[in-house]
């Protein structure tokens, strides 16, 4: 009969807790939004809620065990090796499982000293007293599981020399009679720590337990003497300092309310309980126990001057020297072999009874009431309550996470508790401390439930758990359905699995059938267990059965989402706009949140559509991009909840070759009629510094050819190059290969222009590569001629892409950051950007997702630096901005015929304070650029009587301009000493730049010009502002944004100069003034000097 009454009840236990309370309303947390519960052991079960509060617009996500008594099953208080020991609760409960014992479930303990480990309240385990009350409540477990909260009050006395003494704490700090402090006797045993832990000087006693008649009851009549009262011979007076008492449990204190032992800070207990006498029967016994009395032997008396060892097995009595010297003088009195009686004695005798007790800091239910401690602060929060039945709740309530539980206050707590049936409720220690963990019916060890605020489960000085002796019988009792709680949107699938559990909380492995049903709700559920959820909101019960045997999973089904999320799904990033190539295949998947909670669904549950232009969607979120550029929007909805994406379907372009380097021109091979050759003339070089030259001869053959070796990457469709043409008429063909090797000829253009022009050309379906480039003669006059050739490119539909990278730089607390981003490219490899300081390369960091650089700038050295960061798209386009690192910086108006400012961070009217060599330039507005230049070794100046002179208005001569620049690229004048030059005014050519004049026309940037068609070199004149911009855009390369001129003088700029000019306007490095830009004035010096700084 008690065998089938058990199973009975288990039976009975399981199915009440696996049914999830219907949707209801918490005064105390708010609108119950789930929840769902599981058996775990005989009298015992889990349950948990998520509840919405309106008042913070947030989720409470609460977990309480529930215990009936029941035999096997039972609490325990758990500690590390020592009293003073902290660990986790998983830490506590693997020392369970290494008892052989199955941990049904726990909870963190006591509030305690996070500087010491000492616990506030009193610890009884094993029925052994380990730890005194400190003057608060507790709850106490007796031997057959039943509970009370109260307060211990305990006494604990020490008989010695004729006297009958108080102990102030047992396995608690030890103190000093200071004023601050009650000092006093102090007891400790071996569990309390390796040592005293003291750092002052004492008297420590050594005592063993006697261990003879044990059991046996003695009446005790004794007169506790207060030392205060003891006759003091000799002792100095006392002063009126002894601590004021507190109320019982800080009785209305609700200022003072901790959320958890770190803000416990200055917080002291009371001590054992006053008394004037010990009266009444007590038992002998061998260790502290609460109604006994522990008689023990002197080993030794030590005078000690600071913490000694607590041996194995034994006590020790012990007190601080700044104490009553007649206390001192009992104590230090005592000698080897003398008997110390300690006796343990409790106003309330229901403790005498109690064999695990764990103490709490606030008692917050008392008769089914609120109180006496309240507080309004909501924190993760742990207590234990006490219901009318007998049964206990250990409960815990997460905290201080928004989106998955704000906690509650201990008002809320104690409401809560009370509507959950508390007539009777302690706090534990809370905050970072608030930890849960069970071991589930299918598991075999515990797991933390949860999330504890710290991010971890903080380690903590003691845990209340229960554990149950019960072993696995085998035999079917209940099943444990899996999920046994799921929040899922209309339309969703959940696959629920039925695993064999027996009376004591076990799964075992069964063949038996089990047959699902629906109790209650909207939904279906097949035979292998999937749950389909139905149409419309509410909370269904799914039930898997076998004989008598069932169990039951609790989903709540919502119908209108508040938000709908899309993620890719192959890398989990969300989606909130779609930039794809044509007829590009994306994978998405959809996702909707409620009350901030994630639902549960399958792309299925969604309505998936798509805007025709930009391509089609299918049920499973498959999106496949449309085969031309476009935009639209893709929307996603389910209940009446939507969310749009906007797409842009656009062709990506790829670099084939840029033929920038000596080994990009070996993909190109001439023949006797194609020779092929570099080009680095500026007019000549469409992007970049350098250009393919191709001189042909078709008229011997009718064509003329050369080869090429360039793989077309996957996926693009068509070819692109930049062309420089001859006007020849003749007709240019590319020779595509495929993976057969199959050749076939496609037309590029017909030569029929000249300059560069960008043609484009559809690639044969299955192309690999660019085999060769063919001229072929038209029988026209001109069958010899030469192209220029620039800028591969390969693209998934017929693109041209002019338009530069924009660049945007900023610098905040010793950071500089930049974005790049392009009209056509979706992302930049490192490799396209650089950054430059003071025109030398230096690394960064840079994220490809979000196209974002972060370089941590150097340490002010009160000098002038510069900083450029530099895109290049695939299409050799060219980005660039720049930030100036300014010394001490005076705001003044920009100087008239100033050049204009550069990018942002450039210091627009803005000039700078310098150690200038020059002494001329003194608040010159150009001051910090000749110093710059200066230092780099550009600019040298004219000596004279009163120092060094930079002249910088002064109109710059040609001579001095190819100097400056020369000097400025770094070139090696010596290297061109030997050139000739071929102006015919070479004689009046100052020797100190003939060599620097050399140097720019041997690379191609001056040329001259024409006097009388005589090419003249005029080195001693003036050069203008459209000839210096010239020379500065052909050192600088092509590819650069360009911008149409607006000046009022726009018109007057030459035309062999416009190309320049509207590159160096459009990159900010030129922008005039009064909305002139001058280009046939003359240059100053200084107006040079900045152009070179900005050109960095």
């Amino acid at each position: 009969m008690k065998r089938f009454g058990i199973r009975a009840a288990s039976l009975a236990l399981a199915v009440l807790v696996g049914l999830s309370p219907a949707a209801s309303a918490s005064i105390a947390l708010g609108d119950e939004l789930h929840g769902g519960s599981v058996s775990l052991a005989p009298g015992s079960g889990l349950t948990e809620q998520v509840f919405w509060s309106n008042s913070k617009s947030d989720l409470r996500t609460e977990r309480y065990i529930t215990y009936s008594p029941t035999d096997g099953v039972y609490p325990v208080v758990v500690y590390g090796d020592k009293l003073l020991s902290r660990q986790d609760l998983a830490a506590m409960a693997k020392s369970l499982e290494a008892q052989g014992l199955r941990v049904v479930g726990g909870i963190n303990g006591d509030f305690f000293d996070l500087l010491t480990g000492n616990t506030l309240g009193v610890i009884i385990s094993d029925g052994a007293l380990r730890t005194t009350s400190g003057g608060y409540s507790a709850v106490g477990f007796r031997a057959d599981g039943t509970a009370f909260i109260g307060r211990p009050d305990l006494a604990v006395t020490a008989t010695f020399g004729g006297s009958t003494m108080r102990i102030t704490d047992v396995n608690k700090t030890r103190t000093a009679a200071d004023g601050k402090h009650e000092g006093g006797l102090y007891l400790y045993t071996d569990e309390y720590s390796a040592t005293t832990q003291h750092t002052s000087a004492g008297y420590d006693v050594i005592l063993t337990p006697v261990t003879t008649g044990l059991g046996e009851t003695v009446d005790v009549d004794l007169d506790v003497t207060d030392p205060e009262e003891a006759p003091r011979d000799g002792e100095p007076e006392e002063t009126d300092s002894a601590p004021e008492e507190t109320g019982s449990d800080h009785e209305g204190d609700t200022d003072s309310v901790a959320a958890d032992s770190q803000s416990l800070e200055g917080e002291s207990a009371e001590g054992t309980r006053e008394v004037d006498e010990v009266t009444g029967s007590l038992v002998l016994t061998d260790r502290l126990t609460v109604g006994g009395r522990l008689v023990c032997t002197v080993d030794q008396v030590l005078e000690s001057e600071k913490s000694i060892q607590i041996p194995q097995g034994k006590l020790v009595l012990t007190v601080n020297k700044q104490n009553n010297q007649w206390l001192l003088g009992q104590v230090s009195a005592l000698k080897p072999g003398d008997q110390v009686s300690i006796d343990v004695t409790a106003a309330d005798s229901r403790w005498e009874d109690v064999v695990t007790a764990i103490g709490g800091y606030y008692k917050i239910v008392t008769n089914g009431q609120v109180g006496p401690q309240t507080d309004s602060t909501a924190n993760p929060r742990t207590a234990i309550g006490i219901k009318a039945d007998g049964s206990v709740l250990f409960y815990a309530i997460d905290g201080r996470q928004s989106g998955y539980s704000v906690g509650a206050s201990l008002t809320q707590v104690a409401q809560r508790l009370i509507e959950l049936g508390c007539v009777t409720a302690l706090c534990l220690d809370g905050g970072g401390s608030t930890t849960m963990t069970v071991t589930q019916p299918d598991a075999s060890a515990m797991s933390i439930l949860g999330s504890p605020s710290d991010g971890r489960p903080r380690a903590v000085s003691n845990g209340i758990f229960l554990v149950s002796e019960r072993k696995p019988t085998g035999e079917l009792d209940h099943y444990y359905v899996t999920p046994y709680d799921s929040v899922v949107l209309s339309g969703a699938q959940v696959p629920l699995k039925a695993t064999p559990v027996d009376e004591n909380g076990y799964a075992f492995s069964d063949s038996g059938t089990v047959s699902w049903s629906i109790r209650n709700g909207d939904g279906i559920v097949d035979v292998d267990g999937v749950f389909t959820a139905g149409s419309e909101s509410g909370t269904t019960q799914v039930t898997a059965a076998s004989g008598r045997a069932e169990g039951t999973a609790s989903v709540t089904v919502v119908k209108t989402p508040d938000t709908i999320s899309v993620t890719n799904q192959t890398t989990g990033a969300p989606v909130t706009a779609l930039a794809l190539d044509p007829q590009e295949q994306l994978d998405l998947t959809a996702g909707a949140v409620w009350k901030k909670i994630s639902l549960a669904s399958q792309d299925t549950c969604y309505l998936w559509s798509a805007d025709p232009a930009v391509g089609t969607v299918d049920e499973n979120g498959l999106f496949t991009a449309g085969a031309k550029s476009a935009t639209g929007n893709l929307t996603v909805s389910a209940g009446g909840a939507y969310v749009t994406i906007p797409v842009t379907v656009a062709g990506h372009i790829r670099t084939l070759n840029p033929f920038e380097t000596a080994g990009d021109l070996t993909a190109l091979t001439g023949s006797d009629t194609a020779l092929v050759n570099p080009e680095t003339s500026g007019d000549l070089v469409r992007y970049g510094k350098q250009s393919v030259r191709v001189d042909y001869n078709a008229g011997q053959t009718g064509s003329a050819s050369l080869t090429a070796a360039l793989p077309i990457p996957t996926g693009d469709h068509y070819l692109s190059m930049w062309v420089y043409g001859d006007g020849s008429g003749n007709t240019l063909t590319a020779t595509m290969t495929d993976a057969a090797g199959t050749a076939s000829d496609v037309v590029l253009s017909t030569l029929d222009f000249t300059g560069w022009k960008h043609l484009t050309a559809a690639l044969p379906a299955g192309t690999t590569a660019l085999q060769g480039l063919s001229v072929v003669h038209g029988g026209g006059e001109k069958a010899i001629g030469t192209l220029y050739l620039d800028q591969f490119t390969t693209s998934t539909e017929e693109l041209t892409d002019e338009m530069a990278p924009s660049v945007s730089v900023s610098a905040e607390k010793g950071v500089l950051t930049a974005y790049v981003s392009d009209n056509v490219d979706k992302e930049f490899d490192k490799s396209a950007v650089t950054l430059t300081l003071d025109g030398k390369a230096v690394d960064f960091t840079w994220s490809t997702s979000d196209g974002k650089l972060t370089y941590t700038l150097p340490a002010s050295d009160s000098k002038l630096h510069r900083l450029t960061v530099t895109a290049v798209d695939q299409s050799g386009n060219v980005g660039r901005g720049s930030y100036n690192l300014l010394p001490v910086t005076q705001e003044t108006p920009p100087e008239e015929g100033e050049p204009g400012q550069g990018a942002e961070g450039e210091g627009g009217g803005t000039v700078t304070t310098s150690q200038s060599p020059f002494v001329d330039m003194t608040a010159h507005w150009a001051d910090l650029y000749t110093t710059y230049l200066y230092d780099m070794g550009v600019v040298q100046g004219v000596e004279s009587a009163a120092g060094l002179l930079f002249q910088p208005d002064k109109n710059i001569t040609r001579g001095e301009f190819a100097l400056m620049v020369a000097r400025w690229m770094g070139l090696d004048l010596t290297a061109y000493a030997d050139m000739a030059l071929p102006f015919a005014d070479l004689d009046a050519t100052p020797v100190w730049c003939v060599d620097a004049m050399k140097a720019m026309y041997a690379e191609g940037i001056l040329k001259g010009s024409l006097d009388n068609g005589v090419l003249m070199g005029r080195a001693t004149a003036s050069i203008s502002r459209a000839e210096a911009m010239t020379i500065l855009g052909r050192i600088q390369g092509k590819g650069y944004v360009s911008q149409p001129l607006t000046f009022s003088d726009a018109a007057t700029v030459p035309a062999w100069s416009l190309s320049y000019v509207e590159s160096l306007v459009g990159q900010g490095i030129i922008s005039g003034y009064d909305n002139l830009l001058r280009p046939n004035d003359s240059v100053t010096r200084a107006e040079v000097v900045k152009m070179l700084f900005y050109l960095l």
